[in-house]
């Protein structure tokens, strides 16, 4: 069986640039994708590939958090990743997030969506890429609003590799967020 390991490095908690400057995209692009996203089996490594994990669009209509700026950012422990959800306007193919927490202790449900203290249902938890339709590209960063964020090429790459592994639509991958 596979499972989902994520290394997130404590230094991608500090991606402004300069932290007396509020947030904004010219200021939250310090140690972006510096997190790790695996696919193992119950042996080995299979895959790896670089990613953003902590909310670092986390101003404007990201603005979302209740605790912290970046609160909307996935808890370490345990998750659900239910594969090759419908893509909605994102481009690739993408996962939802679930089961789990993020930062400012809200749940995350099978959804990938959660209901924030104040009763208002917010965002979607994915694995997506940073292509901008606007620009027909990958942008320079990856822009998380608590979503684990991949190249498109990594995000190809890393669906390829769960196909390998067997893996269809709707199946629900375990996984588990360290800290390092």
């Amino acid at each position: 069986m596979i499972n989902l390991r994520v290394e997130r490095k404590r230094a991608s908690y500090e991606f402004k640039i300069d932290p007396h400057k509020p947030d904004s995209f010219a200021n939250n692009g310090k140690n972006n994708s510096l997190d790790r996203i695996i696919i193992r089996d119950d042996t080995r490594e299979l895959a790896r590939f670089p990613c953003q994990t902590v909310a670092n669009y986390c101003f404007g209509g990201q603005a979302s958090a209740s605790s912290l700026p970046w609160g909307d950012t996935v808890a370490a422990g345990s998750f659900t990743v239910r594969a090759f959800v419908p893509q909605r306007a994102f481009h690739g193919e993408i996962h939802a997030i679930t089961q789990t927490r993020d930062l400012d202790g809200e749940w995350i449900d099978h959804n990938a969506m959660q209901t924030t203290r104040g009763g208002f249902q917010n965002g979607r938890w994915l694995i997506h890429d940073r292509f901008s339709f606007k620009t027909g590209a990958d942008t320079r960063r990856a822009w998380s609003a608590g979503c684990f964020i991949l190249s498109s090429r990594d995000l190809a790459a890393f669906n390829e590799a769960l196909r390998a592994c067997g893996v269809k639509p709707g199946d629900l991958i375990p996984g588990t967020l360290i800290e390092e």
